[in-house]
């Protein structure tokens, strides 16, 4: 574990499965987003987490990011490991790990837009009410399948949630999550409140939606539990904690925010309307059978939608 940077403004923290097999795309991409708040003046530092690999495995993403590690100046990089799979420890990690008075949070699949990071921190800088701005998460479609064009649909509107994937926000806002949640992204918006939200149109981040119907129902099935999983939370403690992160914020989280179905109804063309009727569909299913799990006492585990890496991998769809 390498030694932090003690001045940052901001540290970028990559949270990554062990089994992830292209971290160093998205590192690279990061980097170069990194590299313009630098020059503005920012300085930064990374904190990289690698979740869920057994005793003296190596993997992959390990090695990308030990190599990440020795190609930036000396203390700039911290590596975590944690053999622990679970994104929400993995977050909590890097948050106490953190000294800054802003963190970026990344996901290690996705490819980061040059100027995504300097957006983001312009309206934190601007806006003091805001505690957390969003990128635009924009799908690479480039030849991509029927299920992957569905999955892709709710992309096209501002949900007026944290899209998880690519997040600024104030390191004060939250202290820590609890680990084990399935959809961390819905805990954050409702912990929050839609009020303490941005979303940065012109700060893009670049992924690969599910591509399967098998990956995109297992997909939405972890959703799905996680809004379970969060609204039976919130009924056995509905206050949130106490402390300075929460002072300012509501007696009582806000609900998990709601599609705007009739935004996107407008939005759509008739050659929209197959893969706005399998998205419902799938939804649905989803939904039925994650309540039918809970109910039955049924955990509903983390699954890597693998069929996503290898177009990745080859470097198909990712703007070099």
């Amino acid at each position: 574990m390498s030694a932090r940077t003690p001045d940052a403004d901001v540290t970028l923290g990559v949270l990554c499965r062990a089994d992830e097999p292209a971290l160093d795309l998205t590192l690279a991409s990061l980097a170069r987003a990194a590299d313009r708040l630098v020059a503005l003046g920012r300085p930064i530092a990374f904190a990289v987490c690698v979740n869920g690999a057994g005793p003296g495995e190596e993997t992959a993403a390990q090695r990308a990011a030990e190599g990440f590690a020795r190609l930036r100046p000396p203390g700039e990089v911290q590596l975590i490991a944690e053999a622990k799979a679970d994104k929400a420890r993995a977050w909590n990690l890097v948050r106490r790990a953190c000294s800054s008075p802003l963190v970026v949070f990344c996901d290690a699949d996705v490819e980061v837009g040059e100027d995504a990071l300097v957006r983001l921190v312009a309206i934190l800088d601007a806006r003091p009410e805001i505690l957390l701005a969003s990128a635009r998460q924009v799908p690479l479609l480039d030849g991509a399948s029927f299920v992957a064009r569905a999955a892709a649909l709710p992309c096209r509107f501002d949900l007026g949630v944290v899209s998880g994937q690519l997040y600024a926000m104030r390191t004060d806002a939250i202290a820590a999550m609890p680990e084990g949640l399935l959809f961390e992204d819905a805990w954050l918006s409702a912990r929050l409140g839609r009020a303490a939200l941005a979303t940065a149109p012109d700060a893009e981040v670049r992924f690969h939606t599910a591509s399967t119907l098998a990956d995109y129902y297992r997909q939405r099935l972890r959703t799905e539990a996680g809004k379970i999983q969060i609204r039976r939370a919130r009924a056995a403690d509905p206050a949130p904690p106490s402390g300075a992160e929460l002072a300012d914020r509501p007696a009582r989280p806000e609900p998990i925010a709601h599609y705007p179905w009739g935004e996107m109804l407008r939005g759509l063309t008739p050659r929209d309307w197959p893969l706005l009727a399998l998205h419902v569909t799938v939804r649905a299913v989803a939904r039925a059978v994650a309540e039918y799990r809970v109910r039955r006492g049924r955990a509903v585990p983390w699954v890597t939608i693998r069929s996503s890496k290898p177009a990745r991998v080859a470097g198909a769809g990712v703007g070099r």
